[in-house]
């Protein structure tokens, strides 16, 4: 049936016996020599010799390694059974503390991962429910600091509808997080063991960052050349986000930012992310920098949004100074991200913190400065 696929289209041709010219009697074998093995027939060099032309079969040529490959095809497929790998359920979390005033939600709603704290419980691996649907509202959920006091506790926000944000939890003791201060969570469900984490607030590190206008884009967007900076400092290794965003003197919101790709920014890994967005965020370290100065450049356009014509807008670049384990989770998230739906891609774990469980406890110090555009 599969050579019934292919159309080799053979000419027929009638190859005449033909002897090769030359002389007819060979030489007696030598009495004392063995006789010579007789040569094999070989058709197409009689017809050569005796000037027959040789019939030239093309699509023979070409259909031949296919025909060959034909077999080997239909012998790819293999049916592997692979075993669901055993499975402990165990407390899920996401918190991400920092240094804001409790009540700055309208911050907060901008900036990925602190919105709202989930807690749940893991999924074996071939469940495909999302997570976030699958959260707990009976968890107990506190923070103490290093000296074991209670600073925080949590509870159960009402889910929207459909049950998306089951799971969210939000602060009751209003307490406000301290740069350079040690702190431990502990997540506890019923029916599970108790999952906790400790980091210590990293410190504030100040940015500056100096806008020089340039000539609109093609689209009619503005467009702008930002230089943010700061001071590394020494003697640890540090992890860090720059974000940048288009805010009205309210702080909120009020247009589209586009970091554009000129060559001239992205040095040594350092670019601006979109606070909103875990596909925009651009972790970066002080590895080769520690301790100095730590300067990069790039080029924005940007647009307006829900402010009326000649309204205030400001750039707001904010430094983010993150633990080790939340730059970690961040780089982890992205190459997910990245390698999601991808079947040749290997398998990427999200780093987690949380023992005895699953997730991360992150600790983030802001620091932010607004230039009038």
């Amino acid at each position: 049936m599969l050579m019934s696929l292919i159309d080799l289209r053979l000419p027929s041709v009638a190859l005449p016996h033909t002897r090769a010219a030359g002389k007819s009697a060979a030489t007696p074998p030598s009495a004392n020599k063995p006789a010579a093995p007789r040569p094999r027939p070989n058709p197409a060099a009689d017809q050569a010799a005796a000037g027959v032309p040789t019939p030239h079969l093309p699509g023979l040529s070409r259909a031949l390694p296919v025909v060959l490959a034909l077999p080997l095809l239909t012998a790819c497929e293999t049916a592997v059974d692979v075993p669901e790998p055993e499975h402990t359920p165990r407390v899920a979390l996401s918190l991400t503390i920092d240094n804001l005033p409790w009540d700055d939600s309208l911050s907060r709603m901008g900036l990925i991962g602190r919105r709202l704290t989930f807690v749940g419980v893991s999924q074996r691996l071939y469940d495909s429910r999302p997570l976030q649907g699958q959260g707990r509202d009976d968890a107990t959920l506190e923070v103490r600091d290093a000296a074991g006091t209670v600073v925080e506790r949590y509870r159960a926000a009402p889910a929207p509808p459909g049950g998306y944000g089951y799971g969210q939890y939000r602060p009751t003791l209003r307490y406000q997080f301290r740069p350079g201060q040690e702190y431990q969570v502990r997540a506890a469900v019923p029916g599970f063991e108790a999952a906790e984490s400790r980091l210590t607030l990293p410190v504030t590190v100040p940015v500056q960052a100096t806008v020089t206008p340039l000539s609109p884009n093609a689209n009619g967007q503005d467009r702008l050349r930002v230089t943010v900076g700061f001071d590394d400092p020494g003697g640890s290794a540090d992890y860090y986000v720059a974000a940048a965003r288009i805010v009205d003197q309210d702080g909120q919101q009020a247009g589209f930012l586009n970091v554009e790709d000129d060559g001239i920014g992205n040095v040594a890994g350092y670019r601006l992310s979109d606070p909103a967005s875990s596909y925009n965020l651009y972790p970066f370290t002080d590895t080769n920098l520690n301790g100095q100065r730590i300067s990069f450049t790039q080029t924005l356009s940007y647009s307006r949004s829900g402010l009326p014509t000649g309204g205030a807008l400001l750039l707001e670049v904010r430094l983010m100074h993150l633990t080790r384990d939340l730059y970690l989770f961040y780089n982890s998230q992205r190459q997910y991200q990245n390698n999601n739906g991808n079947p040749f891609a290997e398998p990427t774990p999200l780093y987690s913190n949380v023992s005895p469980g699953f997730g991360i406890f992150g600790g983030v110090a802001d620091a932010l400065v607004r230039t009038p555009l």
